[in-house]
């Protein structure tokens, strides 16, 4: 009786560690899918809205859209027939400037001005004296969309600066929640947003401003 006993008891104990173990990343685990759900999701809204409104809103119409992005993401506009994105940042401590080249993904029709949601990305870095950094951003894990008419921004200073005095982009922009932080050591000066970021968008002639403020 007593082996039966200890045997049970044993058992539940084992159970009991295994739940208290298992189910914090559990609960984890589908939190963060039900997050990458959420900003995957938002941008295929994002983009249907924004389609909409520069096919069908009168010159100087406005609209505000809240974009939802994931930590190590970011909305990159590429114009067409550029082969890549160039970020060059104005870092606030002397010789710690540098360039991020963000990829176009294949996805995009080289003829067509293309929006992509970058979810996952690798990243080749290059450490060639300090102030010539550069971080190469290739696709991993994209959604694009191709538009027929024009993006423009307003800044590419777009969040919260972090030992950064500004960006300057060229052949499009991005707008990121740390897209390359902890790629190099000369990514610690950036932009940073919130999870949750409104833009205000402005109709143009044959293209849509997008403002921050």
């Amino acid at each position: 009786m007593f082996n039966r006993k200890a045997i049970i008891v044993k058992f539940l104990t084992t159970l009991l560690l295994a739940i208290i173990i298992f189910a914090p990343a559990c609960y984890l685990s589908a939190k963060l899918f039900r997050v990458s759900t959420q900003a995957k999701d938002n941008y295929v809204d994002f983009m249907q809205e924004l389609n909409t409104f520069a096919k069908e809103e009168p010159l100087g119409g406005k609209k505000s859209l809240v974009l939802i992005m994931d930590t190590a993401t970011a909305i990159v506009y590429f114009e067409k027939e550029k082969k890549e994105v160039l970020v060059q940042v104005d870092a606030e401590a002397p010789y710690t400037d540098y360039s991020i080249h963000i990829q176009k993904p294949s996805q995009c029709d080289d003829a067509k001005n293309c929006v992509c949601l970058f979810r996952k990305a690798e990243f080749d870095t290059t450490l060639w004296k300090p102030g010539y950094d550069t971080v190469t951003v290739i696709p991993g894990r994209v959604i694009c969309t191709d538009v027929e008419y024009e993006l423009e921004i307003e800044t590419c200073n777009i969040g919260e600066p972090e030992s950064v005095n500004s960006y300057t982009c060229s052949d499009g922009f991005m707008i990121e929640r740390h897209l390359a932080d902890g790629s190099t050591w000369a990514t610690s000066s950036y932009y940073t947003n919130p999870r949750r970021t409104t833009l205000y968008l402005t109709k143009l002639e044959g293209a849509v401003r997008i403002a921050s403020t």
